[in-house]
């Protein structure tokens, strides 16, 4: 009769396998983290209080494209 806290052979491998895959979630985890947190930068508008940059109002051309002399189809 076994008692509960008998280990069997086939138990420690198992246990032994779900050990290290855990191991290398967290170490991936951990490394993933680190590396996001060494690469942030700043946002886009920045984060000062001053306003942001105006560059001037915005050119857009409404022509057709043209394909060796002609009218590009889709562009139509």
């Amino acid at each position: 009769m076994a008692t509960s806290g008998a280990a069997l052979p086939i138990e420690r491998g198992y246990m032994l396998k779900v050990w290290f895959a855990v191991a290398a979630i967290v170490i991936a985890m951990a490394t993933a983290i680190s590396l996001a947190a060494a690469t942030r930068s700043a946002p886009a508008g920045g984060t000062d209080l001053k306003p942001v940059k105006d560059f001037g109002p915005v050119t857009v051309q409404h022509e057709p494209v043209d394909v060796n002399g002609t009218v590009c189809g889709q562009c139509r």
